[in-house]
Parts: C-alpha cells; structure tokens; sequence
C-alpha cells in the first residue's frame, strides 16, 4: 500500500473509524483505516479504480463509488469490517456521481446523479429503496443533507438563477432558491456548502458568497434568509467548514500559490490563524476529536499526511525553515526553484520557475494547468521533476482566469477566453528570455485537458514564439467539445463564454485552435483517449486530420484512461510520451 491520496473521511459517531482513498498497486482503491490500532485494510481491487468514497456516521458501511472509464457507474456499499458489496441505494439508475451526503444518525442518504443530460436527487435508507426528489437539466451537484434529513441543499451554477437550491424533502416541488449574477451590489456568486451537523432546531447551511471582489463567509436559514458575515471576507477563494460545535467556522484561504487556515467563532468577532507549514493543503477533513488532517506538500516535498492540533504549534514550519529546506532540495537534486512576476498593466503574472543545474538559457517547458478555475502552487509536482532532470527548464504560469489571485484576475478580461491567457504566457516568455533563463529558439508547451488546449491555440495564434507544443485530452475544436462534452462543464463553458455556441458562436470560435490550425509550423505532440469523455478524442482526430492536411509536423498517440483514469501507469505513460517527443524535436537539448 502506498500514499494517501485525499484527507480521510471520519465516522462521527465512530472516531476510532475513517476510509481513505490510496494509490494500491499503481491504482486508486478505498481502504478501511481503523485509527486505534493504525490498521489499514483495502475495501477494494477494481480494475480501474476507485476515488470516491465516504464512510457513514456510524462507521458500520463505507461507500464507494463503481464507475467504469467513462464515469458513470453506480454506489455500492460494503460492511466495514469486510463482506461483499451491494447496491447502496436501490432504484437509482447508472450515471455520474454528483454527490453524496447522510444524516446525522445516517438513517437516511442522499446522492445526485448525472443521468444524460440531467442531475436527479434521490433520498432514502442505505441499502433500501430510494425515491427521487427532484429532476433538473444540466448540472446540480448535492452539497449536503440537512443533519435532521428534512432538508436538501444542491449546487448549480454560481452566478445562475440555481445557485443554490434548498429542497424540502417531504415537498421537493417547493423550497428556496438562491440566486447568482447581477444584483444592486454588483456580480453576485454563491457555493454551498454545508449544514451545521451539531444544529438539533433549524438547519442553517454554511455557503461562500462572492461579490464585489471579495470571497465572504455566509450563512442561511428558512427564516433569516441569505446573511453574509463581513468580517470574514478575503481578497482571493476560500473554502470553509463548521468546527468544533457552537457556529465555529474553519476557513481555508488559497492565495497566490499557498494555502492559510483560520478559525473563527460567528458568535464573537475573535479569529486566529491555525500555524500550517508554508505549501498547499490539497485536502483537509475534521476528525471527531477537533484534529485536522491535510494532506499537504510544497514544491520540495512529495504530499504527506499533516495532522494539525489548532494551538498545537509542533507542525509549524516558518518562512525561514522553508527558504532553508527548499535551499537543501535544490541543492540535494540540482534543481533550482524561484517565483518570477511578470509586469502588466492589469497585474502581474506570477509564476513558478524551476531550472536545472548548471547557467541558463534552457530549452524551456511552460508547463500550463488546466481548469481554468484552479492555480498552480507551492506544491510538489512529480512532472517538474522529471522535466528538469531531462534537462529543461520548467515554467508553471497563473495566468488570467486563474484562481487564487482575486475574482478580477479570474474573470476581468472580457471573455476573451483562451486569448487573455496565451497573451500571459507570452509576456513571461518574453520576460524570461530577455532574463536569460529561456532559450528563445527552444521554447514550447505541454499541457493536459485546459492545459493541452491553451498549448493548441498558442502554437497556432502565436506561431513565432512557440517551437513545440504537447497536448494531452485537449479541446482543439472547442464547439464540438461543447456539444460532445459533460454536462458539468458544459456549466463552465456557458460561465466562461457567456452563453453556449449557439449564443455567442464569435466568442467560441476566435478561442477555438481549430480556428488557427492553419497556422501551425512548429512540431505538435496530440494524446488523445477514446474513452475521455471530458475533451472528447472525435474533435482532437479532426484536429490531426486538419495538420495532416497543412503538412505540420505532429504526432498523435492514443492512449487509455483518459482524464478520469484511476491508473498511474496510463499518466506515467503520458509523461513519457512527452519527453520523448520533446527529445526528438530538440535534439541538442542536454541530457
């Protein structure tokens, strides 16, 4: 067995029992983790997988989501101390996970399924016969089960009309709806979250609410509505939980490429920091006894397990200790590692840069992330340590559209989609080969899913300044993606765009690489799957057929898995297919 790979999930009526999701044999699989005795039992050996699983509050059953490789599958639910599963909630159909929550006792669960089109809620006692409580067309992801089973919050889209939907259970055609967008106080966006558990008379929902560039703590209930909590507002996302009983709230705040924990008391105006070491937390969970477990690294250090006391300082690591351990890794691996901020007019661009030994200028790998809506960070990267020990210098850019840098850095530019971003990337290219630190002639991109299609469209809008790019699950026909792919991020097209293809066809089509592919001179790497449902691999095979036809040198590699895939021989397999690529195009490139 190896090493986690989210934060554990705890019985709360059972703090001695917890299920975690760990990489077993090179694949993700749920596993029994009894805390008394430190004893870890893999609950099970899918072929492709598990990484979705909760444990009820009694600890007696864990649930586990079977889904095949294009994401749909189904709950099954297995005794904890061992057995054979079985269906979790009968007369629920085959389809997307889009949420699971219990009750307090876990007398009741519910989950919300993608089925086609649609999201459908359903409601009923584990391992008995569900009933659906409501039906929607697009996306509605369940946030959480009120602890008293009444009462049902969903999630849409933040800045839609279903924003947040609270259903009544008994009468799930009435309830409350939340809505984003406009209002008299500007753009207005709204995540729900969770309802207080230690709550025993009305539910109250614990939500984020955006406006006005702020990221605000909010709170709601039937008879007070929609309160947001001014004191807890922050310049850049959050997410946040109730802890420790009496309306304590944990915030996390992401900013800038680090991750800060803060504990408040809505009841007083008192807040304090929670000592973390200097990183990124990828994911947190509450243990019944009040201890945090995270699971956290920085761009030194692999992802470990973090156990955090609030008022325990033993796990702090401060902004000294951190210069001297990434000092240490540099030194230790030859790599070096600096953050560089690109000067423009609406801000700059930050950046993380790692090189390798020796003086520059390197052939260069912008290695761009995908979402857009995530960021990257101070956080271990097992890609960056493989490309710079190939011997390229490797850049991880926070361009427009990132998160963690405030709502006008992510959405203030004017849905040119795909333009703002590839125009970031190129000013910091600019910047780093007037630094010496990239070599202007050997200067490419690679990606993966946004990430792979950002390099699509900059190596065909801006064919002067790229000699490479390597797309993995890209979009390179972005109407056709729209149409083939799920209905979650058909939501975030819509949000982006503002509208569909039908709505706004220019805005698609300028951001489109399809739209630019005549264009392309320097060598593509495309690696596609036929069975990514994401960025459907119909569009990425009309792109290759449309650079066979221009004679662009390119290669296109089929693979399995594609995004959702639970196996880490199909991403190693991808990485290698890259560095291979990028060794034949750059011949000279130092070993």
């Amino acid at each position: 067995m190896t090493r986690a790979l989210q934060a554990p999930g705890f019985a709360a009526l059972s703090p001695g029992r917890a299920v975690e999701t760990r990489l077993v044999a090179g694949r993700c699989q749920a596993v029994a983790w009894d805390l008394a005795t430190g004893h870890r039992r893999v609950l099970t050996d899918r072929p492709q997988g598990v990484d979705l699983s909760e444990i009820e509050p009694d600890g007696g059953s864990v649930w586990w989501f079977d889904a095949d490789t294009s994401g749909e599958g189904r709950w099954l639910r297995q005794p904890y101390g061992g057995g054979e599963p079985g269906a979790a909630l009968g007369g629920v159909p085959i389809g997307r996970a889009y949420g699971v929550a219990f009750d307090r006792l876990g007398t009741l669960a519910a989950v919300s399924i993608g089925v086609g089109g649609s999201s459908r809620c359903y409601l009923g006692p584990p391992s008995g016969e569900a009933s659906l409580i409501g039906e929607a067309e697009g996306y509605l992801s369940l946030a959480d089960l009120s602890p008293c089973g009444r009462l049902l919050a969903l999630a849409g889209r933040p800045d839609g009309d279903d924003a947040v939907v609270i259903r009544p259970a008994e009468s799930p055609s009435e309830g409350w709806r939340l809505r984003g967008g406009e209002s008299e106080s500007g753009q207005l966006r709204l995540w729900p979250l969770e309802f207080d558990p230690t709550a025993t008379g009305e539910a109250e929902l614990l939500l984020v609410a955006a406006q006005d560039g702020r990221y605000t703590v909010a709170t709601w209930r039937a008879s007070t509505g929609l309160r947001l909590i001014p004191r807890l507002s922050f310049d850049s996302e959050i997410s946040a939980g109730w802890y420790g009983g009496a309306r304590g709230v944990l915030v996390q705040h992401e900013r800038a490429g680090r991750s800060h924990l803060l504990l408040a008391d809505l009841h007083h105006p008192r807040t304090r920091a929670v000592r973390t070491p200097v990183g990124t937390i990828h994911d947190l969970s509450c243990a019944p006894d009040g201890a945090l477990h995270c699971l956290w690294s920085r761009a030194a250090e692999p992802p470990r397990p973090l156990v955090l006391q609030p008022g325990d300082h033993s796990e702090q690591t401060d902004h000294a200790d951190h210069a001297r351990t990434a000092a240490t890794a540099a030194t230790a691996t030859g790599a070096r590692r600096a953050e560089h901020r690109t000067a423009q007019p609406y801000g700059p661009v930050h950046s993380f840069v790692t090189t390798p030994p020796g003086t520059g200028p390197w052939p260069t790998l912008f290695l761009v992330h995908g979402g857009p809506a995530t960021h990257d960070r101070d956080s271990y990267d097992p890609r960056v340590e493989r490309l710079t020990d190939a011997g390229y210098a490797v850049v991880r850019t926070n361009y427009r559209g990132s998160t963690g840098y405030g709502a006008q850095w992510q959405h203030g530019y004017g849905r040119r989609v795909g333009l703002a971003q590839i125009e970031d990337l190129a000013a910091v290219r600019a910047a780093l080969v007037a630094e010496g630190v990239a070599d202007a002639g050997r200067t490419g991109l690679c990606g993966f899913s946004w990430g792979g299609y950002l390099a699509l469209l900059a190596v065909g809008a801006q064919p002067h300044l790229w000699s490479l790019a390597m797309a993995a699950y890209p979009i390179a026909d972005y109407p056709a993606a729209y149409e083939a792919t799920t209905p979650a991020l058909r939501e975030t097209d819509r949000e982006l765009f503002g509208g569909s293809p039908a709505e706004v066809p220019e805005r698609y089509r300028a951001a489109s690489p399809l739209t630019y592919v005549r264009q392309v001179r320097s060598p593509v790497l495309l690696v596609a799957s036929a069975e990514d449902e994401r960025c459907p691999a119909e569009q990425v095979g009309r792109y290759a057929a449309e650079l066979q036809h221009s004679g662009a040198p390119h290669e296109l590699v089929w693979v399995e898995g594609g995004h959702r895939s639970r196996r880490a021989s199909d991403h190693t397999a991808v990485l290698t297919a890259m560095l291979h690529f990028a060794r034949r195009t750059w011949p000279d490139s130092p070993p």
